[in-house]
């Protein structure tokens, strides 16, 4: 039973802008995966020249993490990068992709909408 003593060791973080995006709920799980290692690799200082963060996450360790075929994996890879979530840099046979994670632009709400047209309208 959970109670307020009850000990949560670790937890994948879930961006909330995923929840409204049409995508398939294993990858937004791939995409709180990356997120998670993108905060290893911050820790460790792994960024690129451009202040990118770099990420390496392997289709073996996606696949055995999502517990799907390789086949399936990759479908879900190219799902976020179609999204426009990630961007993958192949670096050759037998080395890990570079994957460089992206955060949408933050939808403006219809309160924040209104209050444009409101000032809008005072000049």
């Amino acid at each position: 039973m959970l109670t307020k003593d009850t000990k949560i060791n670790s937890y994948l973080r879930m961006p909330r802008f995923l929840i409204a995006m049409k995508l398939t709920n294993e990858a937004k799980v791939l995409y709180a995966l990356l997120l998670d290692r993108a905060s290893i690799s911050i820790k460790n200082g792994f960024f690129e020249s451009s202040g990118a963060v770099r990420v390496y996450f392997t289709l073996e360790e996606a696949k055995d993490k999502l517990h799907k075929s390789r086949q399936v994996t990759t479908r879900i890879f190219r799902e976020l990068e179609m999204s426009g979530l990630i961007v993958r840099k192949r670096q050759g046979q037998g080395r890990p992709s570079l994957i460089t994670l992206k955060v949408p632009k933050e939808e403006p709400t219809k309160k924040d909408k209104a209050d444009r047209k409101k000032q809008h309208r005072e000049v």
